[in-house]
């Protein structure tokens, strides 16, 4: 009993030291600089939504060129992009005093591809000049038909094979349906080709299951 007691009491300081260490790392982020990291992802918006390619270009640290290089041949025209952080105090999150990670949901269309409600991020440095500058994102990855396609391609890999498996199940419960003779037979039939695999389950433990017939006629002599 002594034991659960000290862990408990080991837990709770060690929530409060969390608490109070989240709450510090908080104030570390002055409003000036949290302004300004709105401000730099509300002109990276634009400039997508213009085609500005050296603006976004401008936004990103000179000290990693592979990612403006990657964002530079990622980044074209004709790219309509929405993105959403709000609330920005619980999307930021403060990895030191000069670094910051910021998430978010977008939304983005071009030509052929549209995707909508993907998570994205943004983790920004304070440069020797008190700027913040991008430093890593995913976002510019999240672009274009190749990644629509992609998406689309691992979502029917998962939900593919299960749906094949839920259509196997349905044909199975309503042929066994239509070959088995019972009292409810037509209600079931419609609600199974109505309702699909929904009402297939329920098949299976009410009636299969139950291996339920129509009882034999009895003559009362």
């Amino acid at each position: 009993m002594n034991a659960m007691k000290k862990l408990f009491a080991f837990l709770s300081v060690a929530s409060l030291f969390l608490v109070g260490t989240s709450a510090f790392a908080q104030s570390n982020i002055s409003l000036i600089d949290r302004q300004q990291i709105a401000d730099d992802l509300d002109n990276l918006v634009q400039a997508v939504n213009t085609g500005d390619t050296p603006k976004i270009i401008s936004l990103v640290s000179q000290d990693n060129p592979i990612l403006r290089s990657e964002i530079q041949d990622r980044i074209r025209g004709g790219i309509a992009y929405q993105l959403a952080y709000d609330p920005f105090e619980k999307n930021l999150q403060v990895l030191s005093d000069n670094k910051v990670k910021v998430t978010g949901k977008f939304a983005a269309s071009g030509v052929g591809w549209y995707v909508n409600g993907l998570s994205t991020y943004f983790v920004f440095e304070k440069s020797s000049d008190q700027q913040w500058l991008i430093t890593d994102t995913d976002f510019h990855r999240k672009l274009g038909l190749d990644y629509t396609f992609n998406f689309v391609k691992k979502i029917l890999a998962i939900v593919g094979p299960i749906s094949l498996v839920l259509l196997a199940f349905w044909l199975w419960m309503l042929i066994d349906c239509i070959k088995r003779e019972f009292d409810d037979k037509a209600l079931w039939i419609i609600l199974l080709i109505l309702l699909n695999f929904i009402a297939a389950i329920p098949y299976f433990f009410i009636v299969k299951r139950k291996n339920i017939t129509r009882k034999p006629l009895e003559f009362k002599m």
